[in-house]
């Protein structure tokens, strides 16, 4: 079976109102939306959205990487195109890092650098496609013990502690359990007033988990844990720099919640230091979970090498969204619901801060769930994402 179509359709997402971080905010999403179909006319999807300053490669270059890549798909043998995807499901390859690690290519030469967000959306094309071929939903194909349903968290977008309030008011009564709020980069005050704003508005039992984007110095990521974590914290994200692990592990051991790396996972050798038992570290694991961004780390096989690893060190793993599109959420969601446990709620809930968000596909959460349904593969047409 040949592939007979290749496209790559460009994206923009919009957000109804910016979303700020301690490094910048995020008010438009540009990428691409990757077709690949086969001689009977099934169609696997992919979806790059690359962000650099996540460590992905620039829009322009994910473009013309693309581009190539899919000039060389067309036409060739299906079967030669997913061996490579066949071949690493079982076992899993030992390689996590950007480099040499899980990648899907089609003997194309790409350009200098890493391009985690064209592989990612090149492997989900292929993924979809295989799925579909032998009948079964995609996240069958990464875990038969795969879960049918995923939690996920809400992430709150508003500024101020009023209107933070008000939103994670409605996204409990909407059935969400666990709430994301972004801190750094503006006075530790002004972090605790809206920290407290959204506890005294959705009560003690609701998890509630803070990103702070690297934001933090250490001294200053201990003392805004010190006073933040009075609030009844789930988690932290990446308080720390990306870069310094040390600082990582320091903060974790004192903290009084789990800390979770992020940005760190972009970083080749940061995330080989992490899946290692390093001395220096007190010869345990630097942090208690780590964050997996399929645009960021290349795609869902790579993730779920991370995730083995991490479980087999003691540490949680949950998958989040770098706001992406509909596709690449959908490939996130199957990918949770393979991880070795689903005791964190994953981040792909980001559907509701876009202003243009398709109504009718089926990765809506209900009542702060994804359910994936038996459908082959990942169950959407292109017809109705753009």
């Amino acid at each position: 079976m040949r592939i007979a179509q290749v496209s790559l359709i460009p994206l923009r997402l919009e957000l109804r109102q910016p979303l700020k971080t301690s490094q910048g905010g995020h008010a438009v999403r540009e990428g691409f939306l990757v077709r690949v179909v086969d001689e009977e006319g099934r169609e696997g999807l992919g979806e790059a959205m690359p962000l650099p300053a996540f460590g992905t490669e620039s829009l322009e270059d994910c473009g013309v990487t693309l581009n190539a890549w899919l000039s060389e798909l067309k036409g060739q043998f299906l079967g030669d195109s997913v061996r490579a995807i066949e071949d690493t499901l079982s076992p899993f390859p030992p390689a996590v890092a950007r480099g040499d690690g899980v990648r899907i290519r089609a003997r194309q030469v790409t350009p200098a650098g890493a391009m985690p967000a064209a592989e990612h959306a090149l492997e989900l094309a292929l993924l979809d496609l295989l799925a579909q071929r032998q009948g079964v939903p995609l996240c069958w194909l990464l875990a038969e013990e795969a879960r049918t349903e995923v939690a996920v968290n809400a992430l709150l977008g508003a500024d101020t502690p009023e209107a933070l309030a008000e939103e994670a008011r409605q996204a409990v009564d909407e059935g969400f359990g666990t709430l994301k709020l972004k801190v750094a980069g503006r006075p530790l005050d002004a972090d605790e007033a809206r920290v407290k704003a959204v506890r005294d508005a959705v009560g003690p039992d609701v998890k509630l988990r803070l990103d702070a984007n690297g934001g933090w110095s250490e001294p200053d990521a201990k003392r805004a844990l010190d006073r933040l974590g009075w609030y009844g914290l789930e988690l932290v994200e990446q308080p720390t720099p990306p870069e310094d692990l040390a600082a990582l592990w320091r903060v974790q051991r004192r903290a009084p919640c789990t800390v979770a790396a992020d940005e760190s996972l972009a970083s080749p050798d940061a995330l080989r230091a992490l899946l290692t038992v390093d001395p220096l570290l007190g010869g345990g694991p630097a942090v208690g979970a780590v964050v997996l961004k399929p645009m960021v780390l290349g795609g869902l096989l790579p993730c779920l090498v991370v995730a083995m690893r991490a479980a087999r060190l003691g540490m949680q793993a949950y998958v989040t969204s770098s706001i992406d599109g509909v596709v690449a959420r959908a490939g996130a969601a199957h990918l949770a619901a393979a991880l070795p446990s689903g005791a964190l709620a994953s981040g792909l809930a980001i559907g509701r801060l876009l202003a243009k968000e398709p109504e009718d596909h089926p990765y809506h959460p209900q009542r702060g769930v994804i359910r994936l349904s038996s459908t082959p593969g990942l169950g959407l047409s292109s017809q109705s994402l753009v």
